[in-house]
């Protein structure tokens, strides 16, 4: 392990001063007090062991939070996996350096969970590897329990990488081969079978008892269906998790923008509050009502994943303001979308 990255946060204000501080100010210099969140954290059972697939840089943080905080906050051990750099359409439609944007967001995936953790931002950086490639990994100093790994293939709406654009998709579907992100001289040119055993290696470095996906079966097409990049996650964690001892818990992406809100108002000012850490970070995500939108839900699915096909894994339905999603509620108003650059 290497890099140890401090931040200016301090800790140790009172119940009483956040409370304060959430009237006044969307993000503050100092960390949620852990008792400040467990009200409005998932309950996790002692002994559970976490590990979240996601496609992009901040899907943990939209789409399966505030489930994400009770195991975080109670320091049990909690891997979060991002298959993509989120690197997007940074250095085609805008002058940025797409790599500089790729470490922003994982800048902003590390403040963020520490000021969930309420700890400082201060994390053990280095690799790990799995199926012969290597990882960035960091390690919350504080919480070491915390761990983020990061896999940089390369973000859907690149169209930079090898055969253009939807590069996770087309691994999925054994269709290319594609070489990770900023590694155009990294050879092999990666295929299906080294996602997935990429995957199965940090299943069994990580021994996860509840697996969390984005997910696997959307809507095909319309207003609701979901982000390309989301789905091909999930059936990658889903496929590669065939066989093992798990609880499953998949969360809707896209589609839940036009559903009725149902996070409690507690849990969704802690939620816009670790979002806005993240989003400090990430040039494109400063603007757009879906973000607010997406901070005032968090649906799970109902039952088990659509996919794949086979015996029922049991699913996590843990108690509480968030219910599995029943399908479209009634819009609530919300103007038509427009201009995002980004995909979460």
């Amino acid at each position: 392990m290497k890099g140890l990255r401090a931040s200016s946060r301090t800790a140790g204000r009172s119940l009483a001063a956040v409370v304060t501080a959430l009237a006044l100010v969307a993000v503050t210099a100092c960390p949620v007090p852990p008792s400040a969140a467990l009200a409005a954290a998932d309950q996790p059972a002692p002994g559970e062991r976490f590990l979240q697939v996601v496609a992009h840089p901040d899907d943990d943080l939209l789409f399966m939070s505030p489930d994400l905080y009770g195991s975080v906050l109670r320091g049990l051990p909690t891997v979060t996996v991002y298959l993509t750099a989120g690197e997007g359409m940074a250095g085609v439609d805008d002058g940025r350096d797409p790599s500089a944007y790729a470490r922003a967001r994982e800048e902003g995936l590390r403040a963020a969970y520490a000021y969930l953790a309420g700890v400082r931002d201060v994390w053990h950086e280095g690799t790990l590897r799995a199926d012969g490639l290597e990882l960035r990994t960091a390690v919350l100093a504080d919480r070491p329990r915390v761990r983020l790994v990061f896999a940089r293939l390369p973000d859907g709406g690149d169209p930079r990488a090898d055969g253009g654009g939807d590069a996770l998709t087309r691994l999925w579907e054994g269709r290319s081969c594609v070489r990770r992100f900023a590694a155009a001289f990294e050879r092999p040119c990666l295929r299906r079978g080294n996602v997935l055993r990429l995957l199965r290696a940090l299943y069994a470095r990580f021994r996860p008892t509840v697996l969390r996906t984005l997910d696997p079966d959307p809507p095909a097409a319309g207003r609701h269906c979901d982000h390309p990049d989301h789905v091909a996650s999930a059936r990658f964690a889903l496929a590669a998790a065939g066989g093992l001892a798990l609880r499953v818990v998949s969360y809707r992406g896209y589609p839940m923008t036009w559903w009725a809100p149902n996070v409690d108002a507690r849990a969704r000012e802690l939620k816009r509050r670790v979002f806005g850490v993240y989003r400090a970070h990430d040039y494109r995500a400063a603007r757009g009502w879906r973000y607010q939108a997406w901070t005032e839900r968090m649906y799970r699915i109902a039952g088990r994943p659509a996919w794949p096909p086979g015996p029922a894994p049991a699913v996590r339905t843990s108690p509480g303001a968030w219910p599995s999603a029943p399908g479209p509620a009634p819009e609530p108003g919300r103007p038509t979308p427009g201009g995002r650059r980004s995909a979460p």
